[in-house]
């Protein structure tokens, strides 16, 4: 049986990193990115006490494929949902290659991210069923409690299952 697609923004892999659930999770799934992605891991301000230093060796090696993303795709995401258009540049660049890619919504590819305009942007696109919290995967890799309590609140299950629940119910709009 194939792996699950899992295609995963900055935040996600950082975060997969600083909980060590990386390699457990790349092992488990085919997780996916974009090359803004990639790219926004591997750099950031080495002084700020919330850095997470990555290995390059050790992204690639996780990734099954990253994608490059063109302007004709961002802006036809931006054209199609203009909500898009003030994502970060790592989850605009994901959802462009997604959108493109016509791969959602689909019970066999799921999307992680932690960004509340993300959510509410994936809705508007039909994709928020796709959508899986970091602590989902981390569990279903085999990841360990500890690793698991180590996940920051916007990580876990509850936080998304909280956010999707107000965004259905108009609460978040």
């Amino acid at each position: 049986m194939p792996q699950v697609r899992v295609f995963a923004d900055t935040n996600v892999i950082l975060e997969a990193f600083r909980s060590r659930c990386w390699t457990a999770i790349t092992t488990h799934y085919a997780v996916e990115t974009v090359e803004k992605c990639v790219e926004e891991t591997l750099t950031g301000d080495p002084t700020d006490p919330r850095h997470v230093a990555v290995a390059p060796a050790e992204l690639h090696a996780g990734l099954t494929a990253r994608y490059p993303v063109t302007r004709k795709e961002l802006a036809a995401l931006v054209t199609s949902q203009p909500g898009c258009m003030t994502l970060d540049d790592g989850e605009k660049h994901l959802f462009a290659w997604l959108h493109a890619s016509k791969l959602l919504p689909s019970n066999v590819i799921v999307v992680t991210t932690a960004d509340k305009a993300a959510l509410v942007a994936s809705n508007g696109l039909g994709w928020l069923n796709s959508m899986t919290s970091l602590e989902d995967l981390a569990r279903k890799a085999g990841v360990g409690r500890v690793n698991l309590d180590a996940l920051a609140l916007q990580y876990r299950e509850d936080w998304l299952s909280s956010i999707k629940t107000k965004i259905m119910l108009g609460i978040i709009p």
